[in-house]
């Protein structure tokens, strides 16, 4: 997924969610909503489907292993790469936590949500943009940045830190 050259206005916006298979409903409510504020969504849970009839010890070993060819870690690496923006689904494990550190160091915007009774570690902690307490305040976020990538206003930073921050994130990934 090649990245968009800086200064150059989206025509779609690309949104990926890094979480924990055992997330899966969640990812795909909040994706839904995310589709429905015009976002493209970079979906992984259409890719990691296990065959079907396996225990669940055998699903776990083919999503571990990811059988079908690495096509489900290429699909999430190039993604975590060439998107708009990165959402950690919290709290989420190691593959989510390696996911967010792609993006971060590929210069992607990653906003955090955090799970109910999440410290996040220092590596997530630090390569996340911004944490928002409540998926209707991470939905604010992602409404603002739309926005702003659309042509809008920047947040102001002491009405929303959070929507500043990742703005600003994607300003400095885009060159916006």
């Amino acid at each position: 997924m090649p990245t968009r050259k800086p200064g150059t206005p989206p025509k779609e916006l690309r949104v990926y969610v890094a979480a924990s298979f055992r997330h899966k409903h969640g990812v795909r409510l909040l994706c839904a909503r995310l589709r429905e504020l015009g976002w493209t969504v970079l979906d992984w849970t259409e890719k990691a489907v296990p065959p079907p009839g396996l225990t669940p010890l055998e699903r776990r070993q083919w999503m571990d292993t990811d059988t079908d060819g690495g096509q489900v870690y290429a699909f999430c690496r190039d993604a975590c790469l060439g998107a708009d923006l990165v959402i950690y689904y919290g709290a989420s494990g190691q593959d989510a936590g390696v996911e967010v550190g792609l993006a971060a160091a590929a210069g992607v915007p990653v906003l955090g949500l955090r799970g109910p009774l999440e410290g996040p570690g220092l590596m997530v902690h630090g390569a996340v943009s911004a944490w928002a307490d409540s998926a209707e305040a991470l939905l604010d976020v992602v409404t603002k940045l739309g926005d702003f990538a659309r042509g809008g206003d920047l947040p102001d930073v002491r009405e929303d830190p959070a929507a500043h921050a990742v703005c600003q994130a994607y300003r400095r990934r885009c060159g916006h």
